[in-house]
C-alpha cells in the first residue's frame, strides 16, 4: 500500500513540473487549438518564428568491413560512417 501511495505522489510531482498547456491560438473555424505546448504559448503551427529542423542526408557508410568489402549500411551521421564503424567513447 505504501508503494502505491509513493508512486502516486511521485507521478503527481513529475506531472506538475512539466506544465504542459494548450496552445492559446484559434483555428480557422474559430475553435481553440488542441495542441499542447511545453513552455511557449503557441504551438509549432501558430508560432511564426518556428523553423523546421534540417536533417542530414542519408548516405552509404564509407568504412570497410572485416573482410575488406565496402559497408552497405546507410547512415545520416555527419561523419558518413554507420554506428558499427564509429569509434566507441
Amino acid at each position: 500500500m505504501k508503494k502505491v501511495i509513493i508512486m502516486a505522489a511521485m507521478f503527481a510531482s513529475i506531472s506538475g513540473l512539466a506544465q504542459n498547456t494548450q496552445c492559446v491560438s484559434t483555428t480557422k473555424k474559430g475553435d481553440r487549438c488542441l495542441l499542447t505546448v511545453n513552455a511557449n504559448e503557441l504551438c509549432w503551427r501558430h508560432n511564426p518564428e518556428y523553423t523546421k529542423k534540417t536533417k542530414n542526408p542519408t548516405v552509404i557508410c564509407s568504412a570497410t568491413t572485416k573482410v575488406n568489402t565496402d559497408c552497405k549500411q546507410k547512415t545520416s551521421h555527419p561523419s558518413g560512417v554507420c554506428y558499427h564503424h564509429r569509434p566507441k567513447n
